[in-house]
């Protein structure tokens, strides 16, 4: 950018594709999450002191993970559809800016 030009780096849109494919990697988690949570529900007994504090324990952090799951997800497809219109922005203002340079 010394010299005044702009340049979008070419594969800039599949950057942001990589974003999608990374949330729907952390959905299949959180799917898998959901069956740990399951599982946990019905391990470790529940009427007496030890399964009490077991599933004090297992239900609190299961759903810490699932909802820090949830959000990262949110996030990342947030992330990938923003970027990719950003990256379109980015895509026209590099032709219009070298348009008007050459013009």
């Amino acid at each position: 950018m010394a010299d005044g030009t702009l340049s979008v780096p070419g594969d800039l849109p599949r950057r942001f594709t990589q974003f999608g494919d990374i949330a729907r990697i952390v959905n299949e988690l959180g799917t898998v999450n959901e069956r740990i949570n399951v599982a946990n529900r019905t391990a470790g007994g529940r009427d007496d002191v030890y399964a009490k504090e077991y599933h004090k324990f297992v239900d609190s952090t299961g759903k810490g993970l699932t909802y820090g799951l949830e959000g990262l997800s949110e996030l990342l497809d947030m992330v990938g559809i923003n970027g990719n219109t950003a990256s379109i922005i980015l895509n026209d203002a590099e032709e219009d800016a070298n348009h008007l340079a050459a013009g």
